[in-house]
Parts: structure tokens; sequence; C-alpha cells
């Protein structure tokens, strides 16, 4: 591969690196499909979700040798794949059940893509938070119109608070990777690659690569992956961070596995146990066809800044962990995959990121 700078301190790399709502503005722009509202799953609701480029890296294609597709997720309205599977459970939440206030207790990805979603349906939406949320985060999400309030020091104790509120006053409490309807929602994605794929005149990939948190991402990708006819054919590579990585442990455990702690940077991935309808589908499947692989925080952060450098976008490092895949053959990730056949790495996002997060971790790893 051609040597690489991940330095971003220096004004040239600054001057490339654009925000991630600049970000949108400029692939909307792309191509026709880019901004255009997606027509998966969306039967009898209001889509709030935009279908997103899937682009072919050159710079990985030739670290990796074959074709390397990214779907750009990061250029969702709300900044994150969330919006997919979210949304679809807060239109239905709304237009369906007749839900007049919406319930999130995420103060990351899932909680602007559930005050994204409110504000577009015209209904109120409480968004509880722990102490540890960043003050820059949630002044993104009260400029949704989003009531946000603390509580608490970890998820546990916000989602207790969130689900109280939502029991006394009747609100549609919207878990963050939990539910049918955002499964579905989420696997809309595999919809259209396999559209956009075919239009490039590509077959079935031999890979999907997506990181994990809870799982909700991961389900949406299985169920997508089958319904494409795709599930003996293509492998899913379902990447973590060391130190967030429950369903990697539960899977080698061959059993359910709640985390201590998460001592992962990569907070989005912080689910201490991942959904067990989520982990008794890939023991279903087997490994041959969802293989599980944790990286470091660092391999991670390296991939957040190698992605930045190459495309001009900021993404966090949960993200970085799907990209390290690619950027970082040697982890291991990839070996056994199908030798023919494109590979396909979810973007997922990277709303709780700017440069000067990414400019820390940069030094905190001396990357």
């Amino acid at each position: 591969s051609p040597p690489r700078m991940s330095r971003l301190a220096t004004a040239p790399t600054r001057a490339r690196i654009m925000s991630v709502n600049t970000a949108r503005r400029a692939t909307a722009s792309v191509a026709s499909v880019s901004g255009a509202p997606s027509t998966a799953n969306t039967s009898k609701t209001t889509a709030l979700h935009v279908r997103t480029p899937l682009v072919k890296s050159n710079a990985l294609s030739i670290i990796n040798g074959r074709d390397v597709y990214l779907k750009l997720e990061n250029t969702q309205p709300s900044g994150s794949f969330k919006l997919r599977g979210i949304g679809r459970a807060c239109a239905l939440a709304v237009e369906r059940d007749g839900a007049s206030i919406l319930v999130s207790s995420s103060g990351g990805n899932a909680g602007l893509a559930t005050a994204y979603s409110g504000q577009r349906l015209g209904v109120d939406v409480v968004v509880y938070v722990p102490e540890t949320t960043p003050e820059r985060v949630r002044k993104l999400l009260a400029s949704y119109g989003a009531e946000v309030v603390v509580s608490g020091s970890q998820w546990s104790e916000a989602n207790a608070a969130a689900m109280k509120r939502a029991a006394t006053t009747g609100g549609a409490l919207i878990h963050p990777f939990e539910g049918e309807d955002t499964w579905d929602g989420h696997s809309s994605m595999i919809d259209e690659i396999a559209e956009d794929l075919s239009s490039m005149g590509e077959g079935a990939p031999a890979a999907i690569v997506t990181c994990v948190g809870g799982g909700g991402l991961l389900a949406g990708v299985l169920r997508g992956v089958e319904r494409a006819g795709w599930i003996d054919d293509v492998s899913t590579i379902a990447m973590e961070t060391i130190g967030a990585e429950s369903l990697h442990a539960s899977i080698n455990a061959d059993e359910l596995v709640t985390l201590p702690a998460i001592t992962s940077i990569a907070k989005s991935l912080g689910a201490a146990s991942p959904s067990p309808k989520v982990f008794a589908k890939c023991r279903a499947l087997g490994r041959s066809r969802v293989r599980s692989y944790a990286c470091t925080d660092a391999d991670a952060v390296r991939a957040c800044l190698h992605f930045a450098d190459d495309h001009r976008l900021l993404v966090e490092p949960a993200c970085g962990a799907a990209l390290a895949a690619v950027y970082a053959p040697e982890i291991g990730a990839l070996t056994g995959v199908r030798a023919d056949g494109a590979l396909v790495v979810v973007v997922c996002g990277g709303s709780v990121i700017d440069r000067a997060a990414l400019d820390s971790l940069q030094m905190q790893f001396q990357l």
C-alpha cells in the first residue's frame, strides 16, 4: 500500500477535512441517488432517511487488491445509519400508534436520530442522557428541538428514567438498538447496496463489513443479506473494539456475556451485552456466515485518520472499527473471505466526532 500520512495537525490536511454537515451537503450533489428518499421498507410510513451513496474507494481497493465499496451512512441527515431504523420506529409510533411524544435514552447517534425524526414528524421528543454525554452532543440534540434531560452516571440509569417518563406520559420509548421495526429499517441499506452493485455490473460481494455495538445494525444487515439471497455466499464481518467486544466475547464463549465495564474509547459500541436475539441469530448462522473480530482502539483511530485523509470525511472510532478491517488487513478480519468479489464497508457515521476530538485521539495514541 502507498505510504500514509496520518497527522491531522497540518494546515493542508485540516483544510481538506470536511465536517459531517459539510460532507452531507457535498455528497448530496454527487449523484442523483444520494439525497433521494429511500423507498425500501417504508410502506405506510413517512420515510425519514435518504438513499446514501455507494462509492468505490481507490485507496482501499489498492490496499486490499480488490474493489472496496463504501456505503456512506455518515451522510444521513442525522449523521449516522441510525436514522434508517430509528426513523422507521418513530414514524410507526406516531403514524400507526398515535404517539404524541418520543422518548429516547441515547446521548449519541440513536438520540440524534430520534430528535431529528421528532422534528420531521412534528411531535415532542425527550432524550435522557447520562452525565458523561459531552456538551456538544447535548446542544446538537437541543438544536432539533428535543428536551434534553441529564440523568445518572451511565446509560442504564438514563434508560431507566426514560422508561419511567414514557410510562407516565404515554410516550413511545425508542430503544437505541432493539426492535423489529428498527431492524427492518436498517436492512434497507442492503437493498440499496444490492441495487447499486448490480447497476455497476458487480455481483454479490465477498463480504460486508460492519461495526457492532448492541447489535441493531448487524441485525439489519443480516436481515437484508438474507432478503437479497446472499446469506450463503456473503460473509458478514462484525467488528468491535477491545474493551467493548461483548458480541465477540459471547460468540467465543458460546453464551451471552456481559462485560464488567466498557473500557474502549469507542463509546458508541459500548453495550455491555449484545442483543440476545442478535446473538442467537449469529449462533444459528454460524461462524462462516458471521465472522466476529475485535481490533484495538489504536487500530480504530488510525483507520479514522486514514479515512479522513483519503476521503475528506470525519467518522468516529466506532466506525473506525469497521474501517480497520480494510485499512489493516493484517488484523486478519478478512482471512478466509471468498477470494472473488468486492468488499463493502458500512461507514456507519460520525455525529459525535469533530476535528478537535479526532486530533485529541491522535495525540492520545501517538499516531
